[in-house]
């Protein structure tokens, strides 16, 4: 399991194939190591774990903004689906987010959630395990009914024209991207998760970090738990293997981890806190991040700047639709 969690989920024919999420800002922030406040539980409507914020976040959009682009790309491009004479769903609307953008991005860090979860994502707090089964199948069944070809003609995976017309580059969901000024999707965020990834490499070759690490180490032998890191007990295959019947194979489908699990998990968030990790590893990455943005703002900001105009655009056409 990876926890280092920097993408946000979008219905799966509605995706447009971004891959990191943050805040939405007009000025870059900088984050002194020294001034980053303490660990401290976020308040939220989700849970999951403590809400981090870096310096490069600011040059993307929210995960909530990605999905306003997403269903609205979703919706705009069921016109271009009717051209062909194929109707095309209207997004439903999203289902509740189960974690706070970067919530994971060190791990698990919320004592509640883990008392539950382990270290499987939890489903969004106040919804039950059945009740998130039933989303899922409504969100699947949604587009059950949607024909290859109008799939294809949709990704612009299939023919090159369709009943006489021709298809567009990337059919009609590359056609409405365009539209909405987001054509270059992946070079687009190719500079963010350039700085992104490689903070968080430095980061975790930075001796602040290193020694962090050995200092959470420790507090988790104390308990009896043996692991180099957060991600290495994160990503233990105990989680999902069932071994020794203390695994949590079906932790998703049931909505709750298994004991050890939890008990594991708990400890690491108490040897977090201990060890003051969140706002340590924190204050470091955004130091490097802050460095390699320097270097990167002119690719940053103008991408920054694409997606203001596209989620003007898309809401200026949708009004336009309705």
């Amino acid at each position: 399991m990876n926890t280092r969690n920097r993408t946000g989920g979008l219905l799966l024919v509605a995706a447009l194939a971004w891959t990191a999420v943050g805040c939405s800002s007009d000025e870059k922030p900088q984050v002194d190591a020294g001034a980053v406040q303490p660990y401290k539980a976020q308040a939220s409507k989700t849970w999951g774990g403590v809400a981090i914020s870096l310096p490069v976040d600011s040059y993307t959009v929210t995960a909530q903004e990605r999905q306003v682009l997403s269903q609205a790309v979703a919706t705009l491009a069921g016109d271009c689906m009717k051209q062909y004479g194929f109707d095309w769903p209207t997004p439903l609307p999203p289902t509740p987010r189960n974690l706070n953008t970067n919530a994971r991005l060190y791990g698990v860090t919320d004592l509640e959630s883990v008392a539950v979860f382990g270290y499987h994502p939890p489903l969004p707090k106040g919804m039950t395990a059945p009740q998130a089964e039933r989303e899922t199948a409504k969100q699947r069944a949604h587009y059950a009914n949607v024909s290859p070809a109008a799939m294809t003609l949709y990704k612009g995976e299939g023919p090159s024209s369709v009943n006489g017309k021709d298809v567009p580059e990337g059919g009609c969901l590359g056609e409405t991207r365009r539209k909405v000024g987001l054509g270059g999707i992946s070079e687009l965020d190719a500079t963010f998760n350039k700085v992104n990834l490689q903070a968080s490499k430095q980061a975790g070759n930075d001796p602040r970090v290193s020694g962090l690490n050995q200092r959470w180490s420790a507090c988790m032998k104390e308990s009896g738990y043996h692991y180099t890191d957060p991600l290495a007990a994160a990503g233990d295959p105990a989680w999902t293997a069932g071994e020794g019947g203390d695994g949590s194979k079906d932790s998703d489908a049931a909505g709750t981890a298994k004991p050890r699990e939890i008990t594991v998990a708990s400890a690491d968030v108490r040897c977090k806190q201990k060890v003051d990790y969140v706002r340590v590893h924190s204050a470091v990455e955004a130091e490097h991040q802050n460095k390699l943005i320097e270097k990167n703002i002119t690719a940053l900001s103008a991408a920054r700047d694409t997606w203001k105009s596209a989620l003007s655009k898309a809401n200026e056409l949708l009004s336009h639709k309705g």
